[in-house]
């Protein structure tokens, strides 16, 4: 006999001296835990859904708890049945992450109900038999279908696969176990598509009190709050797996909270890949809690995980179409890859790939701005650290150029709104400039597509009165252009120019001075006095010295330099 049918053996041989009035409690496989923080208002809307005497009828009651792998959704559903039991005839907890793991479920409910583990004495029954373990499953339904027995609550657990997608085994409908149209079913799952069966409950983020209670809970000693614990709680954002696995290791290991900090964010996967994965989350660390969406995300459109690691090297908030636009109008001879000039192209392309990682409760949609995107930082994090770092390379350059690309004009409607739109994603890009990360790779400092974008970024700041990220920004853009276009190239002398205007605007006169006049002797060899550029840059050069007193009255000197390179007066309007 093997293991299964053993284990059936005995629970049956244990369970003959049961009642037949006993309320049946079967959470056989659950998780155990006495550290569940209680969400006194997610436990109500569950309440007010599946409670017999909430509802005037008895016509069966569904709710789905949906929501990010981690979020706690299977914690809060123990403690629902727990703190209800009193509440209905009898409650059973099924496995729902397989086929063959729901079939065994109901087996263990079998055993425990009188009347048909009499009835189902069979010694030939082979649990691995999938026709045995469906003449089982039924049995437990009909039962359960019964008019008279309208009281129960049925869990199912962890239903994370979507039947409609195939590709994985061990998928299935879970409307073919629906018993009757009576009694209560709650749901747990990350299949934003499930909501559809009946009312749904989107489990988010805990408050910070509750995030503060997890991690003094796991941690299982009096923490002596300190800053860096507010800095631990931002990071984590509310997370209850990420809370847990943090006090356990802090526990486990004796590290303080500023050394954890600090490594979560130099080596996240020291802390996030446990060996020891907590009891009490029966799919085990952050690390592989997530593997299962990701896996099918994968089979499904390897565009909506390229959009994914992208993404990672951006903002985990504001993520929207408009980011990837850039690419269309970005030179045709570019080797952009095909996936992002499909999603550029094809807003709908791009909407197919945000509603798969929605199904998944991979991300959120945000209520404002209209069609923009969420995703947990943590999840964000971890995302990152899917792959190798010329990998990583790859996708934070595209992230560059996009966020460069996107920057607008004061010519464009609104521009200050896209601005502020765009400026998150553009800190993010300056993390992975300030850090070399890019500059890894020697090609890249010769990359002219990427260093215009640094350039950019400069605007930007400039722009958002960010006057020490812009001067960064600039200094990185003219080091690049210098050692891949030359001194004298024309972008190379934008970026002087502009650079100087951030002097002068700091009020480092010497240096913008310094910077005026290099920029105007480039532009007058490489384009001639009469261009719009090198008169500008005359314009400005002389109002600087002007307003530090020095050289001859503005309209002289503007004269004998214009005559000086060949440009007349009357082109500047001082005639």
């Amino acid at each position: 006999m093997d293991s299964k049918n053993l284990a059936l053996a005995v629970f049956l041989a244990q369970s003959t001296a049961l009642p037949p009035d006993l309320k049946l409690l079967i959470l056989q496989g659950v998780p155990v835990s006495d550290k569940f923080i209680d969400r006194p208002t997610d436990r109500a809307g569950l309440e007010q859904c599946l409670l017999p005497q909430q509802s005037p009828t008895e016509r069966r009651k569904v709710c789905v708890l949906h929501g990010l792998g981690g979020i706690g959704k299977t914690q809060l559903a123990i403690d629902f049945a727990r703190r209800h039991k009193a509440a209905f005839s009898a409650i059973f907890w099924l496995d729902g992450r397989s086929e063959d793991q729901l079939g065994q479920s109901f087996a263990r409910c079998l055993a425990r109900i009188p009347e048909l583990r009499t009835a189902s004495r069979n010694p030939h029954m082979n649990l691995n038999s999938k026709e045995d373990l469906d003449v089982v499953v039924m049995k437990v339904i009909e039962w359960l279908a019964r008019p008279s027995n309208t009281q129960w609550l049925l869990i199912l657990d962890n239903v994370d696969q979507d039947h409609q997608q195939g590709g994985a085994t061990g998928t299935y409908d879970i409307r073919q176990y629906f018993p009757g149209d009576q009694g209560s079913i709650l749901i747990t799952t990350r299949l934003l598509r499930l909501q559809q069966l009946g009312r749904s409950k989107h489990l988010t983020s805990v408050d910070l009190d509750q995030s503060r209670a997890i991690l003094q809970t796991w941690y299982g000693q009096e923490l002596h709050w300190r800053p860096d614990y507010d800095t631990l709680l931002e990071m984590l954002q509310g997370l209850p797996l990420a809370l847990a696995q943090a006090a356990s290791y802090l526990r486990e290991t004796g590290m303080d909270v500023t050394t954890y900090v600090q490594t979560y964010n130099q080596q996240w996967q020291k802390l996030m890949v446990s060996d020891n994965p907590l009891t009490d989350y029966g799919q085990g660390s952050i690390a592989t809690t997530w593997a299962v969406s990701l896996d099918a995300i994968e089979r499904k459109s390897t565009d909506a995980m390229n959009v994914l690691r992208l993404w990672a090297c951006l903002d985990n908030k504001q993520f929207w179409h408009g980011l990837l636009e850039a690419a269309k109008s970005m030179d045709s001879e570019e080797p952009w890859p095909s996936w992002l000039i499909r999603m550029a192209n094809d807003v709908a392309c791009f909407a197919d790939a945000m509603g798969l990682l929605l199904r998944y409760s991979m991300i959120q949609a945000q209520a404002e701005p209209i069609g923009s995107y969420a995703m947990h930082p943590v999840v964000h994090r971890w995302v990152l650290h899917l792959d190798s770092n010329e990998t990583n390379m790859d996708f934070a350059r595209l992230a560059l150029i996009l966020v460069g690309y996107s920057v607008p004009t004061r010519e464009t409607k609104e521009y200050w709104i896209l601005q502020q739109r765009i400026l998150p994603h553009a800190e993010r890009c300056s993390r992975w400039i300030k850090e070399d990360f890019l500059r890894s790779d020697e090609k890249a400092i010769s990359d002219s597509v990427a260093i215009d974008s640094v350039h950019r970024l400069g605007i930007l700041y400039r722009e958002q009165a960010k006057l020490g990220e812009a001067e960064a920004m600039y200094g990185r853009a003219l080091e690049g252009k210098e050692k891949a276009l030359g001194r004298e190239h024309v972008s190379t002398l934008d970026t002087v120019n502009n650079l100087g205007i951030l002097y002068w605007n700091q009020g480092k006169l010497g240096e913008a001075e310094a910077l005026f006049d290099r920029a105007l002797d480039g532009f007058q060899s490489a384009l001639g006095s009469a261009h719009q550029k090198t008169q500008t840059v005359a314009h400005d050069l002389q109002l600087l010295r002007s307003s530090r007193g020095e050289g001859p009255p503005y309209h002289n000197f503007v004269c004998s330099r214009l005559i000086e390179i060949d440009i007349h007066p009357s082109g500047l309007g001082l005639d």
